[in-house]
């Protein structure tokens, strides 16, 4: 059975696993043990807050509990902006018009800007391969812990796509722009940022308006272009009602989406109800089926059945892994899926 629970100490080896198959670009999963250490430690004390905190961070993780291997991950910061200035580009059309020419010259501008402050933020997402096809469930998880526990998270929530690499693993946008501010390359950028040494964005980053076209193309078309590997993570959150507003990361140019929480279409189908025991069940359909708990809190996906009352009824083991009885609370959504 594949679930999704809370990290815990004991995942490190798991999740370093999977920090080196996701590569660069996914700063929030740094290959650094001593750093994921720290977002383990910094989750689980959040999961144990009884109030909103901006520092939250609530790291999920997806579990195959047959090989008991972690083989997903999943998180979501409370409130961006919590310990120093978010920072992303907002790009906005330059109009310029000479009447001795009469010449229309357009362009477009990158403005620094803290827009996306005061948002909580998802991130985090990642899948084994081997897995492929279970990152949709994975993902609205996130969704249903907002739900159940909304008085945790921001009005607004926000996600950053990776940008676009070239096949060398550069960025074609961080080499026109962020090199020539920091002197470093992309890479020493990425795993500062990974280990939350990242004060120097707020040191070093230019603070004018940058024309794009000063820009070679190669930069210009990473412009809010998302990463080959992140193609999928885009339209899921576009699935949930995400949109790109013109701004995006100020290192790799990759898009970033946002969406008012109470819009989240997982969060609208999310159904509080009681869950009941059930064998050889017959109008069956896939449910997203969570428990109603904070720090003990577990996801499944799962062949359920909703009754004529609006109990959820699941079969014994999918209870079990849930860490329910018969007669308490869940929450569940319907998926599409087959």
């Amino acid at each position: 059975m594949l679930l999704v629970r809370p990290a815990r100490i004991a995942d490190i080896d798991d999740l370093l696993e999977l920090s080196h198959i996701a590569g660069s670009g996914m700063t929030s999963l740094p290959p650094e043990r001593e750093i994921l250490l720290k977002k383990i430690q910094r989750s689980l004390a959040s999961f144990t807050h009884d109030a909103f905190q901006r520092e939250d961070y609530f790291l999920l993780v997806l579990e195959d509990t047959q090989n008991k291997k972690v083989i997903g991950t999943a998180g979501i910061y409370a409130c961006t902006g919590s310990d120093q200035a978010f920072y992303a580009y907002r790009v906005t059309p330059a109009n310029h018009y000479s009447h001795s020419l009469k010449r229309d010259v357009r362009a477009e501008l990158l403005h620094l800007t803290n827009d996306y402050t005061d948002c909580s933020e998802i991130g985090t997402l990642f899948i084994n391969g081997d897995y492929k096809g279970n990152g949709s469930w994975l993902a609205r998880s996130r969704y249903l812990l907002m739900a159940q526990f909304r008085d945790r998270f921001c009005e607004n929530v926000i996600a950053q796509i990776r940008g676009w690499l070239d096949t060398n693993n550069r960025s074609p946008f961080w080499d026109a722009i962020g090199q020539h501010f920091f002197e470093m390359d992309y890479n020493e950028a990425d795993r500062l940022c990974g280990t939350g040494s990242n004060q120097f964005i707020t040191e070093l980053m230019p603070r004018h308006p940058i024309y794009t076209h000063l820009l070679p193309e190669t930069a210009r078309e990473a412009i809010g272009t998302a990463h080959p590997a992140a193609a999928r993570a885009r339209a899921l959150l576009e699935q949930e009602g995400f949109q790109y507003e013109n701004l995006i990361n100020i290192f790799d140019g990759g898009p970033m989406l946002r969406a008012p929480i109470e819009t989240i279409t997982s969060i609208q189908r999310a159904h509080l109800s009681e869950v009941s025991e059930a064998t050889n069940l017959i109008h069956t359909e896939n449910l997203l089926v969570t428990n109603t708990q904070l720090g003990g809190y577990r996801a499944v996906k799962a062949i359920g059945q909703i009754s004529e009352h609006g109990a959820v009824l699941l079969e014994p083991e999918t209870i079990s892994a849930l860490n329910v009885t018969p007669g308490d609370a869940v929450q569940y959504m319907r998926l599409e899926e087959k």
